[in-house]
């Protein structure tokens, strides 16, 4: 049977963009695509992370282009992406959009994106700030930090945009034509200085100290429909319903959980770990409630050290082998590592991976003990790293706490865990729950499960 209507999800990711198309009828993705954005750049602060946003655009284009007809049966479109960072734009971006497509003229009416891991505020800058009237608190690499930090030592970031949001956000006011953006709760909460029991920002806090107010979006809930498309491009039907922003987590999860009793754990370029609560009683250092869908939280153990951490690792392996005059290539040893044969050793290496410290203990970082003459090789260390990730999630989200909650099973994704057997067995032999495997756009779907979900009459008639 020819396939009639289909749903479009996006996830802007931090290392990739990827599409998936939804058939109504089956739910299954009749078709995906992903692609590297390559869009870090040399960031304006030695601590910051920052991407070009037209790189990130320019790779969405190539997405959208791959699909072909297909896109004439879209009849909703989602979008989902990485939380917490900021980017600042002017309407200008947005009728040049319009005006040459992906094909931008110039840069200057965007501003780069300041991702999640930017770290230009430290624990001095954050110490100085306000408690946020929030059962969330604020770290570096949250947008309204950093817009806080830019507007004290960069304030002709802030005095040359109209408008801020995540990338998402602009992703979806790109595609409507509309200025001015709408967040979801998934995003105002991942600022930081939002009320989420009020659905609201702190904006007695934020007026004190000079916050610009006028930059804040205004919020509503996940689920909701910014717009529609403003023209034809791509195949993709003018007028086609876009829904409002959501977190790639919450449209990870909605995407892969089958029942209340699973936890998700995925390890893409960070760690998370999370299940649905309906309150957030279960208290722990290194766990938060995140908005979910309908009034439900996340709590979400959200590490900074994740494919990230081995990225790291397999670059200085590359520069130690090009210091020695070898070559080997990055596809190559990847492909090397993940088919080492294990080593048994009496006393095991035991790495700490956190090279990048973690949002509620900032002050920690890696290690590497039981150091022997035999146990130091190129096995144990990848091992040692892969196994320390999972590690360092049982330690923020402990088993017992899983199981006080109703947890039987866990649902791995992200491109970390379906490549690294290692990891896979670490989960299963640490948290001794069996693990089940998911679908590596499994943001992207949730992004067109949540249009298919909250937008009925579209598909019914």
């Amino acid at each position: 049977m020819e396939l009639e209507k289909l749903i479009l999800g996006i996830d802007i990711g931090t290392s990739s963009v990827k599409i998936s198309m939804l058939d109504i009828h089956t739910l299954k993705s009749v078709f995906a695509k992903s692609f590297p954005t390559k869009a870090n750049i040399t960031p304006s602060h030695q601590k910051g992370d920052e991407q070009d946003v037209i790189k990130i655009f320019r790779t969405l284009q190539k997405c959208l282009k791959t699909a072909g007809n297909l896109m004439k049966k879209v009849k909703a479109i989602g979008v989902c992406g990485q939380m917490h960072g900021i980017v600042f734009w002017n309407k200008q971006f947005i009728q040049q959009f319009w005006d040459n497509g992906f094909e931008f003229e110039d840069q200057e009416f965007v501003s780069n994106l300041y991702t999640w891991q930017d770290k230009r505020t430290d624990l001095t800058f954050l110490d100085k700030l306000p408690k946020p009237n929030s059962h969330l608190k604020t770290y570096s690499g949250y947008g309204c930090i950093t817009a806080l930090w830019l507007k004290e030592n960069q304030p002709d970031i802030l005095n040359k945009y109209q408008y801020c949001g995540t990338i998402q956000d602009l992703t979806v006011s790109l595609l409507c034509n509309q200025q001015k953006p709408i967040m979801s709760t998934h995003n105002a909460a991942s600022w930081g200085y939002f009320d989420l029991i009020n659905c609201s920002w702190n904006v007695n806090i934020l007026r004190k100290i000079n916050f610009p107010l006028d930059l804040l979006p205004s919020v509503v809930q996940p689920g909701s429909n910014f717009g529609t498309l403003y023209d034809t491009i791509y195949d993709l039907p003018k007028g086609t319903v876009i829904g409002v922003a959501l977190g790639d987590l919450q449209c990870s999860v909605i995407a892969t959980l089958t029942a209340k009793t699973d936890a998700i754990i995925n390890i893409s370029t960070s760690a998370q770990m999370a299940f649905v609560a309906t309150n957030m009683k279960q208290q722990h250092d290194g766990v938060e409630y995140f908005p979910y869908f309908e009034n439900d939280y996340l709590a979400v153990a959200a590490s900074l050290n994740g494919g990230n951490v081995l990225n790291v690792f397999v670059k200085s392996v590359l520069n130690w082998v090009s210091v020695l005059g070898l070559n080997i290539t990055e596809d190559e040893l990847w492909n090397r590592l993940y088919n080492l044969p294990p080593e048994n050793h009496l006393i095991p290496l035991i790495v700490n991976p956190l090279m990048y410290g973690e949002r509620h203990n900032p002050k920690t970082y890696g290690s590497i003990i039981n150091v022997t003459n035999d146990n130091f090789t190129l096995t144990e260390l990848f091992s040692g790293f892969s196994k320390g990730l999972v590690n360092n999630l049982i330690n923020m989200m402990p088993r017992e706490l899983l199981l006080s909650s109703g947890i039987q099973r866990i649902i791995g994704s992200g491109t970390v865990i379906t490549k690294n057997q290692i990891i896979r067995e670490e989960i299963e032999n640490s948290f001794k729950l069996p693990l089940h495997i998911s679908n590596p756009e499994e943001s992207a779907i949730g992004a067109a499960l949540t249009m298919l979900k909250n937008n009925p009459s579209l598909f019914n008639s």
